[in-house]
């Protein structure tokens, strides 16, 4: 993975939540897909779950009426097995204001089908901080 290509795919996963666009978010994702949070693990294992957790998502940007996302990279490491470590920094702004503080995430990257593609986010914070919408309590798919 390049510079360009971490800009694209940092690109299309602030988009896609702006334009509600599943099928952008989709095509960057590797199933099973699973985001780490401080809370655990949650996992999306099929399409349905994957598109449940984005709509939660989606209602987030709903309720605090976000502006577009910004998402800042800050580095790249390739590992010996071929995935990529990205690590990028979420600034969530409503009205040009701060939302929430600033997170720092890292995504766990593998190349499919010719286009980078997340397995895994890590040290993210979820929706369910903003929101109070938790898939371990609302019978969301969780890894134990």
């Amino acid at each position: 993975m390049n510079q360009a290509e971490f800009d694209a795919f940092l690109t299309d996963i602030s988009e896609c939540f702006i334009s509600e666009n599943f099928q952008l978010w989709a095509d960057r994702i590797v199933l099973p897909f699973s985001v780490v949070t401080k809370t655990g693990p949650i996992v999306s294992y099929d399409l349905e779950g994957l598109e449940a957790d984005f709509n939660r998502y989606l209602e987030a940007c709903h309720t605090m009426k976000l502006d577009p996302v910004h998402r800042i990279p800050i580095s790249i490491e390739h590992c010996e097995d071929g995935t990529v470590i990205c690590t990028y920094r979420t600034e969530l702004l409503s009205h040009g204001q701060r939302a929430t503080e600033p997170f720092t995430s890292s995504a766990l990257m593998s190349q499919l089908d010719g286009r980078w593609r997340m397995t895994a986010i890590l040290n993210a914070r979820g929706h369910s901080s903003w929101t109070g919408h938790s898939p371990h309590r609302e019978g969301g798919q969780t890894h134990d």
